[in-house]
Parts: structure tokens; C-alpha cells; sequence
């Protein structure tokens, strides 16, 4: 330490022993074993898909709502989440803060050097030493540079701790965050993709309901259907419109909510660049539930920020005890000199700074300057101090500390538990959703064949006089049903598998992007 070379051997001693306990500790907080992270699990069934029925998309019907439409796949949606998503640039902001408070922690442990000029003039009168007022007249000019170290050894240390453990929680929030925010783009894009196979069924509804409209009204004309027929298709036409336009306005608006997520410009239109969505597993149904538990323990980001702001908390009790109990140390060195000028000086004695033109010497006094009153600038003159310290403080407020530091102790073991629990219960929540889903998959993909084929016979009847027009228009209700059921089990049970990985901790960019796209990129 630079701060200990003077001449005072002792306090050079004292300060680099201090110095060496201190950094000694910072070093070792700085340089704990790193847990590596466990080798991430192979999840994925050996065939990913579902059933071998994709759900049929089609964006034909869908205009854009201004000028512009854009398309958009998985692999350009967990792109642009992780790239522009405001949350997720608050996060990295978030982790250069806490980089910004371990650097001045450490610093804060470190001597200050403080330079200082110090200029002072004085006029009029001032006592003297002996107690009377004398008149006098002077500048003083004194410039100086001071090394200075306060510091609490434990206290530092802990502080040091506590303030890497904040930095490695910012870090896992960072990696929370870009999970949560990459899970909740697929969703709503899953979510466009609904909204877009809800166009597709109306649209398809409207044909029909068009076609069916077509046929009473030529048969009412013909003489062989009734008017009633007529006019119960023609209100079921204009239902089937409605319902076109409300699904349109819900694509619209889940294209909006996916460009707020993905910043970018709510007034272009974004349609999913699919032509099929087949449902597909993302994790095997054989994996055991304690399995499941233990993956989401061992790599959700959100409980290793727990575990790590516990370990801050834990050394910041650790930082009141030291700075409560602990010892504290102060040593300084001061380097500098001083220079003055007097005016009027009543000299009676041999002065040190430059003798006054005109001033008479008096042999008997010892060459003093006897009677002599005049200017005098005194040279500069260098002067070097240096001090150490070791001391205590108590105060009752130690205690009020320290038992606040407890608190916030036991309230950091409480949100743990509070995290895990509800961690858990995500897990067991989206498995069984995901095991739902994939029934109602089965059977909804059922439903839309039988309801098909019952409206294609339907239809054939009517047209053979064997059937009735509201048995078609009922057959026509039960397959637009049908169709939604179906696009809302295959969107429902994909979304449910990203939920389960966001649960499990497992969610990641590169399970959303080719090998081509790798290379492109």
C-alpha cells in the first residue's frame, strides 16, 4: 500500500496487515467455487408429433388491417422476444446495476486520495497567543495530498459478499426473465395461430351457410321448399357473418398484443407463416413426476435468484454484526507544504522566511530585527503526517440491527418456501394440463371427421328431399364446433408443453430455431 510509506514504520506495518486480512477475504468472496449446472435432460419424445391430423391454417381470408402485413414462424418470434423485448433489456440493465454496486463495495475498501489547496487570507485583528488582540495582515497558501483509510474489516467483507450475491441474482432474474418473456411470445403467438384457425372456421361456415342459402332459396323458388326454410338460412348466413367479422377483430387484436411483446410497430399486421399446426409433445409423458420436480429445482432461474438473495441477506447480517461490534480502522498519510505572506510585521525575533529590505539588526537582542515593521513572504516549507487507528463503537442501535437483519433473514427463508411451493405446484399444474389437452386432442380430432361426414350426408338428404333444412343448418353448427374444438385442443395442448418447460427451467432459444437458421445467422 502506497498509503504506508512514510516514515512511521508502524503505521506502514499496521495498514499492510490490515490490508492483507482484508483483501485476502474480498479475494475469497471474489473467487468462490463456481456449482456447475447439471447437465441439461433430454426431454423429447423420439417422434414429436402428436397425432399424425395437423390443424389447417389458412390466412387467405386475413387482410391487413393498414398497409402492411408481416409473416412470422417460431424460429423469428424467439428471436425478436429475446432481441428487442423491453422487460428483458430492463433485466440486462438490471445486472450492470448490481455490477455497478459490487464496484463501488470493493472500492469502497480501498484508501481515498484526497488532494487539497487550501487558501486563506486574513485581515483586521485576531488574538495572539498570549490572549491580546493584535492588528495583522497575511495570505496563507497551503496545498496538500492525503492518502486516508477508514475501514471495518468484517464489514467489508461481508459487504463484498453480499453485494456478488446480488449480481449473481440479478444475473439468474436476467435469465428468468428472458424465459418467461421467450414463453410468453410462443404463447401468443399460439394464440394468433387460434385466432387465425378461428377466420379459417368461419370463413368456412360462411361458404356453407352461402351454399345452404343458395339451395332454399332455389327450392322456394322452384316450388319445393317453403319460405321459412328460406329466411331461417338467410338469418343463419348473416350469423355466420357476424361471427366472421368478431373472429377477424380477435386476430387483429392478438396480432397487436404479439408485436407490444415483440416491440415492434402495432400498426403492421402479423400472420403466422403456417400452413398446418400439428400438435406436438416437447416432453415425454414416460419422465416421472419426481423427475419433472427435480429438473425445475435444479435449473429454474427464479430459485437460483432466490437461493443467491438469501445468501446476500445472510451476509448483510453478517455486515451489522461487524458494524455493530467489529473493530474499525483509520490510518492516513499527508504529504504537502505551506507558504505565507505577511504584510506589517512587527519582527522582534529571527524569523525563518526572507529578511525585510530595510530592517536594523540589533547585536545585543542576538541579530534579531528590533522595531522593524514591514512585509514579509515567508518560503515554502514542505511538512509530511501520518496517524493510525483502532477503535469501538457501541450503540444501542446496534441491537435494533441486528434484529432487523434477522428479520429479513427469516423473510428470505419464507419466500423460498414460498417460491418452491409455488414452483411445484406449476409443475404438476402444466403436466396435467398437458395430459388434458392431449385427450381432448384425441377426441376433438374425432369429432371433426364424424361432424364432417355428418354434414356431408346431411347435405346429400336435403338435396334428396330425406331431410329437413334445419337438420343441415344443425349439421353446419355441429361442424364449425367441431373445428374450433379441435384448433383450440391442438393450440391449447402446444402451449401447454411450453408451459411446462418455462416450468421446468428448460426452455431455451435453441429449441425454436433450425440448424438452417443457425447457419443463416
Amino acid at each position: 500500500m502506497i498509503a504506508f510509506i512514510a516514515k512511521p514504520g508502524k503505521v506502514c506495518t499496521l495498514g499492510c496487515v490490515i490490508a492483507a486480512i482484508v483483501f485476502a477475504q474480498a479475494g475469497c468472496a471474489s473467487h468462490q467455487p463456481i456449482v456447475e449446472e447439471p447437465q441439461r435432460p433430454d426431454l423429447l419424445p423420439q417422434s414429436v408429433a402428436e397425432s399424425s391430423q395437423s390443424l389447417q391454417l389458412d390466412a387467405s381470408q386475413i387482410k391487413p388491417m393498414y398497409t402492411e402485413m408481416f409473416a412470422v414462424d417460431l424460429s423469428s418470434i424467439a428471436r425478436l422476444s429475446l432481441a428487442d423485448n423491453l422487460e428483458v433489456k430492463n433485466a440486462r440493465q438490471q445486472v450492470v446495476a448490481s455490477q455497478g454496486r459490487l464496484e463501488s463495495t470493493v472500492g469502497a475498501a480501498f484508501p481515498a486520495i484526497v488532494p487539497t489547496a487550501v487558501f486563506e487570507h486574513v485581515e483586521g485583528s485576531v488574538r495572539a497567543t498570549e490572549g491580546n488582540i493584535v492588528g495583522v495582515g497575511f495570505n496563507t497558501f497551503q496545498p496538500s495530498i492525503a492518502i486516508q483509510w477508514i475501514i471495518n474489516p468484517g464489514q467489508v467483507y461481508y459487504d463484498i459478499l453480499a453485494a456478488k450475491k446480488r449480481l449473481s441474482a440479478s444475473r439468474s432474474q436476467e435469465r428468468s426473465v428472458q424465459q418467461q418473456t421467450l414463453r410468453h411470445a410462443i404463447i401468443q403467438f399460439y394464440n394468433l395461430v387460434y385466432a387465425q384457425a378461428q377466420v379459417s372456421a368461419m370463413h368456412q361456415g360462411v361458404a356453407e351457410a352461402e351454399e345452404l342459402h343458395r339451395i332454399t332459396k332455389l327450392r322456394t323458388q322452384t316450388g319445393a321448399g317453403v319460405l321459412a326454410d328460406d329466411l331461417r338460412a338467410e338469418a343463419r348466413l348473416a350469423q355466420r357473418q357476424q361471427d366472421f367479422i368478431s373472429a377477424l377483430k380477435s386476430f387483429y387484436d392478438a396480432s397487436v398484443a404479439l408485436s407490444v411483446t415483440l416491440h415492434l410497430d402495432v400498426t403492421v399486421t402479423l400472420v403466422p407463416n403456417l400452413s398446418e399446426l400439428p400438435p406436438v409433445r416437447l416432453v415425454r409423458e414416460s419422465v416421472e413426476i419426481e423427475d419433472l420436480l427435480g429438473y425445475a429445482l435444479a435449473f429454474r432461474p427464479d430459485l437460483m435468484r432466490v437461493r443467491e438473495l438469501m445468501e446476500a441477506i445472510t451476509a448483510d447480517t453478517g455486515s451489522a454484526w461487524w458494524g455493530g461490534y467489529g473493530p474499525q480502522f483509520q490510518a492516513g498519510y499527508e504529504y504537502g507544504g505551506i507558504t505565507a505572506h505577511a504584510n506589517n510585521v512587527d519582527r522582534g525575533d529571527k524569523s525563518l522566511g526572507t529578511r525585510a529590505a530595510g530592517a536594523v539588526f540589533d547585536n545585543a537582542t542576538g541579530g534579531g530585527l528590533r522595531n522593524s515593521r514591514n512585509d514579509q513572504t515567508f518560503s515554502f516549507s514542505d511538512q509530511q503526517r501520518a496517524n493510525a487507528r483502532v477503535g469501538w463503537r457501541f450503540t444501542l442501535a446496534s441491537i435494533g440491527d441486528l434484529k432487523t437483519a434477522g428479520a429479513r433473514q427469516a423473510q428470505a427463508v419464507n419466500d423460498a418456501d414460498r417460491a418452491l411451493d409455488n414452483v411445484r405446484s406449476q409443475v404438476v399444474l402444466t403436466v396435467q394440463e398437458s395430459k388434458a389437452n392431449s385427450e381432448l386432442v384425441n377426441l376433438s380430432s374425432h369429432q371433426v371427421s364424424s361432424a364432417a361426414e355428418a354434414l356431408r350426408l346431411s347435405e346429400a338428404n336435403l338435396s334428396a328431399g330425406a331431410m329437413t333444412t334445419l337438420d343441415v343448418l344443425q349439421a353446419q353448427d355441429a361442424a364449425t364446433q367441431a373445428r374450433l374444438r379441435y384448433a383450440s385442443a391442438v393450440v391449447r395442448f402446444n402451449q401447454s408443453q411450453i408451459d411446462l418447460l418455462a416450468a421446468l427451467g428448460l426452455i431455451d432459444l435453441s429449441q425454436f430455431i433450425s440448424d438452417d437458421d443457425d447457419i443463416e445467422n
